[in-house]
């Protein structure tokens, strides 16, 4: 797996991940940044990392422009875009389909979405899944047998994994900080799938964060 850090993609964002150990990042989107597209561009393209994949700017899904923004950009940067607002749920996969994406992409999983849920809205009609382990953890009673199962029976749809930590009501935290079995998660991560883990903390314990999953996983 390609352990990948997390950024807006402005040049001193870039650079900081640059030297956090990172080769590539995914982009945290700001309504800024999508104001000029092809200056956006440029800033990622001129940076010392790549942009493996573009997070969606958390938008209304039924407001187009900046899902449709946000997919221009990843598409001019080869990058994976993550479809995933904090004002959508799974069944609004619909309505954002209606928006034809050209880079290739996936759905988050929203904390509260159990893996019934996920083969239903989003695996069972052909999506990819982006899958943020912490929200899964935050959804699923038997968080590894779930990811177990979506890992082995899905791995083929899933070709970005979120890593952070949690707890059953807060997502986001630091390695360590939360009630995710991270350890085992990193080491079924390392032995069944082969895709980017972006690790999802604030810059400031992206670090750590990296260390700690190459520790585990050898």
């Amino acid at each position: 797996m390609d352990l990948v850090g997390k950024c807006p993609p402005d040049p001193n964002s870039l650079d900081a991940a640059a030297d956090r150990g990172f080769d590539s990042v995914e982009l945290h989107l700001r309504p800024a940044d999508l104001a000029d597209v092809a200056a956006t561009a440029a800033a990622v393209e001129a940076a010392p990392v790549d942009a493996a994949t573009v997070h969606t700017l958390h938008a209304r899904p039924d407001d187009a422009e900046p899902f449709r923004r946000s997919d221009a950009l990843a598409a001019r940067l080869d990058a994976y875009l993550v479809v995933h607002s904090q004002y959508a749920q799974h069944t609004h996969v619909d309505t954002l389909e209606g928006y034809d994406f050209d880079a290739p992409y996936g759905y988050e999983n929203n904390p509260g979405a159990s893996t019934f849920h996920l083969r239903n809205l989003v695996l069972d009609r052909g999506h990819d899944l982006v899958l943020d382990t912490a929200h899964l953890f935050m959804s699923q009673p038997d968080y590894l047998d779930g990811l177990t199962d979506l890992l082995r029976a899905d791995g083929d749809r899933v070709r970005v994994v979120h890593f952070n930590d949690a707890t059953p009501t807060e997502d986001g935290l630091p390695v360590g900080a939360g009630a995710v079995p991270l350890e085992r998660t990193a080491r079924l991560l390392d032995a069944h799938f082969d895709g980017r883990v972006v690790l999802e903390v604030m810059p400031d314990h992206q670090t750590d964060a990296l260390r700690q999953v190459r520790e585990w996983v050898g």
